[in-house]
C-alpha cells in the first residue's frame, strides 16, 4: 500500500451543514396563511371624535413604552396611533409599524421564548 492510498483512506469527507429554515420566511408564511382568513373583512372608517380619543391613548401608551419598554406599551401605542390616523397614508404607515412590531415580538418568542426588549423596536 502506498502513502497516497493511505492518506486518501484516512481523510473523511466533510459533512454538509444542514440548512436551518429562515425564521423571517417562516413568519411571513404564517402571516400569509392568516391573511387568507381576513381577505373578505370589511371595516368602516373611524369617526373623527373617536380618532381624537385614540390619539390621546396612543400618547399615553407611548409614554408607558418609553418608561417601561414593555410589549403592551409598544403594541397599544402603535395600534392606537393607527386608529387615530385619519389620513390614509399616515394610517398605512402606522399599521406597517404595528405589523413590524408584531413580527419582531413573534420572532423573539420563536428565538428564545422571551418577551421582546425595548431596543428591539422603537417608534
Amino acid at each position: 500500500m502506498s502513502d497516497d492510498e493511505t492518506s486518501t483512506e484516512t481523510k473523511a469527507t466533510p459533512k454538509k451543514a444542514t440548512r436551518r429554515p429562515d425564521p423571517t420566511a417562516q413568519l411571513l408564511t404564517a402571516l400569509k396563511a392568516e391573511l387568507k382568513n381576513h381577505a373578505e373583512l370589511e371595516v368602516r372608517p373611524v369617526e373623527a371624535g373617536r380618532a381624537e380619543q385614540y390619539d390621546r391613548r396612543a400618547a399615553a401608551w407611548g409614554r408607558h413604552f418609553a418608561d417601561h419598554g414593555s410589549l403592551d406599551g409598544l403594541v397599544l401605542s402603535l395600534g392606537f396611533e393607527a386608529l387615530a390616523a385619519l389620513n390614509p397614508a399616515e394610517r398605512r404607515y402606522a399599521l406597517v409599524q404595528l405589523a413590524a412590531a408584531a413580527l419582531v415580538a413573534v420572532s423573539k418568542l420563536d428565538e428564545d421564548g422571551g418577551a421582546p426588549v425595548k431596543e428591539a423596536v422603537t417608534q
